[in-house]
C-alpha cells in the first residue's frame, strides 16, 4: 500500500478527526533509512561472534554446456526498499544483499573440457547484488519475559516464497538459478547467521506497558515505486502493538496518511499510543497507582469524534492523595499543615476524575479532579512543635497540558490551573489566629496550589510516563527513540529520531568508503568528551588495519601494501569513559579507486547482416567522471548508464586465417583523476586448430603443466608459448610448466599457443583463460529445475556442496557427472 506524505500540522490535524490507531494499544512506525542503520549495525555486531555467513563458493548450473563458478563471495548487510502492494496489509518488503568481495568464473563445455569464457573480480565499488522480492518481516510475539521483536530471517520458507536473482548476469532464468542456490544456503544456514533483528519493544516494570501480541505492516511513500525519483523505495514499518490486557485491533483504510512528516526530515519514528490505552492504562492507571490505588478500575465517556474525554474512578476503590506538609507564619508563631489524604473516591459525585479539554486552537488540556469540601478527614496542625488534630474537607480541580522538555527529551506535564474548595474544622485548642488563617483566601489558594503541584509531581514521577521517552523502544540495545514532538490530538503522539540512548553515543556515521592511505575523522553523535578511539580488523587482528588517534578520532587507512586482495574491511571501535559505553562502526578500504568488470571476457566477432555481438560491463568509482574507450576494432559508448553499465560491440569478423582470435582492450578512465582500467575482450574470428589445457597433478599450487592439442593428440614439437599480461607469470620452453608470479597483482592469465603449420604456410592457434591464482576447475555441476516465478526449485541429479565446494571438488574436469 502507498499513502500520501502530508506536512507535520496537516498530519496533526487528521490525526484529530478520529482515532488512527484502530484499537491498537500503540504505533510504532520508523522508515526505511533506519531500518537500514539497524540492520548494518547488526551486522557490525556480527563479526564479533561466530555467527557471520562465511565466504560462499557455489557452483551452478546455467545451462546445457555452461555454468558459473563462484569464489570466496562475501554477503554485506541486508538492505531494505518498499514496493507499492495492492495487499497493502503484510509486512513484505524487497531485500538487497551486495556481494562485496569474490571472484566469478564462467565455464563452458568445448570438445570435453572446460573452457573459461569470463572472469570478474568485485570489491566494495563494482559488485552484483542478491536481491529478493516479497521478504517476510516476522512477528516474534512479547511476553514479561521475551521482548517483542522484528526479524529479517532470510532462511524462512515464508520469506523465500518469491523470487530472488543474483544480479549480473543478461539472462533472467540465470539470475533466478543463482537466486535458488541462495535461497538454498540460508535455509541450511544457522538460524544465528541468517537471521537480523529489526527492533525489539521494550520491557518495563509495569504491568501495562507490557507487550503482548504485534502486527506488521509495510507501507510506501506515494509515488515511491518509479525508478529514478528521489523517493525510490522509501518506505516504513509499521508496528501495532497489544498491550497485556488489550485485545488487538484492526488495521485502516484507504485513508491512512504516511505517519511520518514531510517537512520535517529529522523525524524518522513515530510512536502513538492509542485512546483507550492511554486513557485507561497510562493516565488512568499510572495516577492511582500513584494515588495508593494500584488495582483502580474507571468509568469513561467517549466524545463524538471517538475518542475516550473522561475517566472516573469507579466504586469502592481504595486509595488517596497525601497532601504534602504546608507551612506558613503566623504572627510569631510557625504553623504547619500535614498529614492530610484526599480520598481517590467517596461517592459517585465525588470522585478522581480525569477529563481532556479541547482548547480554541485544537490542542488539548486534561483537568483533574478529586475530593470534596463536604468530606471530612483528619489533619495536623502543628503549632511551634505543638501537634492538634482538625478535620477538613478539600475539593481540588486542575488544569494540566502535556509538553516535551528539549534538552532532557521528557515528555512533561505543566500545571495550568488550579483550585480547591476548603471547609475547616478547627480544633477548639487551636489559636484563634492560627484558626482565623485558615479562613483566608491565603490559605485556600496555597493549599489549591500546593495540590496541584504535588498531582503534577505526581504526572512526572510516574514510571508510566517514563514510557514515553527512551526506554519505549529499543533497537539493538544501542537506540531508542530520541523525542522531539509530543502532542495530544484525543490519542498521544510522538515524533522523534532514531538515535543513541540517552547517556550513550553512537560514531556517525557508522559505514565509511575509502581509498588506501586516505584520511578521516571520525566523530560520535552527541559529541562526548573523554572518548577514547582505537581501530581493529574484523576478526580482532590489529596488523594492517591503519592508524587513528585515540583522543580525537582522526584516521589513515592503512597503505596499499598493507591491502590483501582487492579491499579490507576493517573496525572503528569509540570507548566512552569508564568503558560503560562502546559504538562501532565499519570502514571499507579499497585497493583500486575504480573497478572495472568483467576482467577479461571471451566474445564472437560479429558478422555481416547479422545481430552485433555485445557485451555487458560496469565500472564505478570513489569519485570524478568515467569516460570509455576501446583499444582494438570494437567500439563502446564513452559513458554508461546510470547504473555505471555500458555496452561493448564486438567488431566484424576477419577474413580466415591466422590468428583467429584478437584482443581488444576496454579502457575506462577517471577524467578527474587520470586513472585507469582495463578489461580485455578476446574476439574469436574462427575456431582455434590448436586446443589448450593444464594438468596439475603433482605440481606446486603455483604451477600447472600446460598441453597442446591437434584433432584431440598432444604435439610438443614447434610450439611457442606466451601469456597476458606478461607479468602474471612465465613458462618453460622446454617442460611447457606454468608458473604463476607470486607477486603479480593479476587476477587472470591468457595462455597463447602457436604452431606453425607447412600445410597452409600459417601458424595455428589456441588459447587457455584462467584464473589466478591457478586452482583445479570443479567439475560440472548436476543441473537444477526451479519455478520461473518463485526461483524455488530442486536438484536433478546430486549437487556440488554450496559452501566450501572447492574444497570436494575433484581435479581437473571430467564432463558430466555419471547417474
Amino acid at each position: 500500500m502507498a499513502a500520501s506524505r502530508k506536512t507535520f500540522a496537516e498530519y496533526l490535524q487528521w490525526a484529530a478527526l478520529k482515532p488512527r490507531t484502530n484499537g491498537w494499544s500503540a504505533l510504532v512506525a520508523y522508515d526505511r533509512n533506519k531500518c537500514n542503520q539497524l540492520l548494518l549495525q547488526e551486522y557490525i555486531e556480527k563479526y564479533d561472534h561466530p555467527s557471520m555467513m562465511p565466504p560462499v563458493d557455489l557452483v551452478y548450473r546455467t545451462g546445457e554446456n555452461t555454468w558459473n563458478w563462484l569464489l570466496g563471495y562475501i554477503i554485506d548487510a541486508p538492505r531494505l526498499s518498499f514496493d507499492n502492494d495492492p495487499d497493502g496489509q503484510s509486512a513484505e518488503v524487497n531485500m538487497s544483499m551486495a556481494i562485496v568481495g569474490g571472484k566469478k568464473i564462467s565455464l563452458a563445455d568445448t570438445a570435453g573440457h572446460a573452457e573459461v569464457k569470463t572472469i570478474s573480480v568485485f570489491d566494495p565499488l563494482d559488485f552484483p547484488r542478491l536481491e529478493a522480492e516479497g521478504v517476510l518481516l516476522k512477528n516474534v510475539q512479547g511476553s514479561v519475559d521475551q521482548n517483542g521483536e522484528v526479524l529479517l530471517d532470510l532462511g524462512d520458507p515464508l520469506s523465500q516464497a518469491h523470487a530472488w536473482e543474483l544480479t549480473g548476469d543478461r539472462e533472467a532464468r540465470e539470475r533466478r538459478m543463482a537466486g535458488t542456490l541462495f535461497k538454498r544456503l540460508f535455509q541450511e544456514a544457522d538460524p544465528v547467521r541468517r537471521t537480523f533483528s529489526l527492533g525489539k519493544l521494550a520491557w518495563t516494570s509495569q504491568g501495562f506497558m507490557t507487550p503482548q501480541s504485534f502486527r506488521l505492516r509495510t507501507l510506501m511513500e506515494k509515488g515511491a515505486d518509479t525508478r529514478g525519483v528521489a523517493n525510490y523505495g522509501n518506505g516504513l514499518i509499521e508496528m501495532r502493538v497489544a498491550m497485556d490486557g488489550e485485545a488487538p485491533g484492526g488495521l485502516p483504510g484507504e485513508d491512512w496518511l504516511y505517519p511520518l512528516p514531510s517537512d520535517r526530515p529529522d523525524l524518522d519514528a513515530l510512536i502513538a499510543f492509542g485512546s483507550h490505552f492511554f486513557m485507561h492504562s497510562i493516565i488512568g492507571k499510572g495516577t492511582a497507582r500513584a494515588f495508593n490505588a494500584p488495582n483502580a478500575q474507571f468509568d469513561s465517556r467517549i466524545d463524538h469524534r471517538g475518542f475516550i474525554e473522561w475517566l472516573g474512578v469507579k466504586s469502592g476503590t481504595e486509595g488517596y492523595l497525601e497532601i504534602p506538609p504546608f507551612e506558613a507564619g503566623i504572627g510569631d508563631r510557625k504553623v504547619t499543615f500535614s498529614h492530610y489524604k484526599c480520598p481517590i473516591y467517596i461517592n459517585q459525585d465525588y470522585r478522581l476524575t480525569m477529563t481532556l479539554y479541547r482548547g480554541a486552537d485544537g490542542s488539548l488540556s486534561l483537568g483533574v479532579g478529586m475530593g470534596s469540601a463536604d468530606t471530612k478527614r483528619w489533619m495536623i496542625c502543628t503549632v511551634n512543635g505543638v501537634p492538634f488534630h482538625c478535620l477538613m474537607g478539600l475539593g481540588f480541580s486542575g488544569t494540566y497540558r502535556f509538553s516535551l522538555d528539549r534538552e532532557s527529551r521528557r515528555l512533561q506535564v505543566s500545571l495550568e490551573s488550579a483550585h480547591a474548595a476548603v471547609e475547616f474544622y478547627p480544633n477548639v485548642l487551636l489559636p484563634w489566629d492560627v484558626a482565623a488563617y485558615m479562613r483566608t483566601a491565603e490559605f485556600n489558594m496555597g493549599l489549591a496550589s500546593l495540590v496541584g503541584l504535588a498531582v503534577r509531581q505526581i504526572f512526572n514521577g510516574l514510571e508510566a510516563i517514563d514510557a514515553f521517552i527512551l526506554d519505549t523502544l529499543l533497537f539493538n540495545a544501542e537506540n531508542a527513540v530520541q523525542l522531539k514532538t509530543a502532542d495530544l490530538t484525543g490519542e498521544m503522539f510522538l515524533f522523534g529520531s532514531i538515535g543513541a540512548r540517552l547517556g550513550t553515543f553512537a560514531i556517525d556515521p557508522v559505514e565509511v568508503l575509502l581509498s588506501h592511505g586516505q584520511a578521516y575523522r571520525f566523530k560520535t553523535i552527541p559529541e562526548t568528551p573523554g572518548v577514547k578511539w582505537s581501530v581493529e580488523g574484523l576478526e580482532g587482528n590489529t596488523a594492517g588495519v591503519g592508524q587513528i588517534n585515540a583522543d580525537t578520532g582522526a584516521y589513515i587507512a592503512p597503505a596499499l601494501a598493507q591491502i590483501n586482495g582487492a579491499y579490507q574491511r576493517i573496525k572503528i571501535v569509540a570507548t566512552g569513559p569508564g568503558n560503560r559505553h562502546v559504538s562501532r562502526a565499519l570502514v571499507t578500504v579499497v585497493a583500486r579507486a575504480m573497478t572495472l568488470n568483467p576482467l577479461i571476457e571471451i566474445c564472437i566477432a560479429s558478422k555481416e547482416n547479422e545481430e552485433t555481438e555485445t557485451r555487458q560491463l560496469s565500472a564505478h568509482s570513489l569519485d570524478g567522471d568515467l569516460r570509455w574507450s576501446v583499444i582494438g576494432d570494437g567500439s563502446i559508448d564513452p559513458t554508461a548508464n546510470e547504473y555505471g553499465e555500458n555496452i561493448y560491440r564486438a567488431p566484424l569478423r576477419k577474413e580466415p586465417g591466422a590468428p583467429t582470435f584478437t584482443l581488444d582492450e576496454v579502457v575506462v578512465e577517471n577524467t578527474t583523476t587520470g586513472q585507469k582500467q582495463s578489461s580485455f575482450m578476446v574476439v574469436k574470428h574462427f575456431s582455434q586448430v590448436l586446443s589448450v589445457t593444464l594438468e596439475y597433478q603433482g605440481l606446486p599450487a603455483n604451477q600447472a603443466k600446460l598441453i597442446a592439442k591437434r584433432n584431440g593428440l598432444p604435439i610438443t614439437a614447434g610450439l611457442t608459448w606466451s601469456c597476458m599480461p606478461e607479468e602474471a607469470g612465465s613458462i618453460d620452453s622446454v617442460t611447457g610448466v606454468f608458473t604463476a608470479s607470486e607477486i603479480t597483482n593479476s587476477q587472470f592469465v591468457l595462455i597463447k599457443a602457436r604452431q606453425y603449420s607447412a600445410d597452409f604456410d600459417i601458424d595455428d592457434d589456441g588459447f587457455s583463460l584462467q584464473p589466478l591464482p591457478l586452482v583445479p576447475f570443479p567439475i560440472k555441476p548436476a543441473p537444477e529445475t526451479f519455478n520461473e516465478n518463485t526461483g524455488n526449485g530442486r536438484t536433478l541429479y546430486p549437487r556440488i556442496p554450496c559452501i566450501n565446494a572447492l574444497a570436494s571438488s575433484p581435479v581437473g574436469y571430467s564432463g558430466d557427472p555419471v547417474i
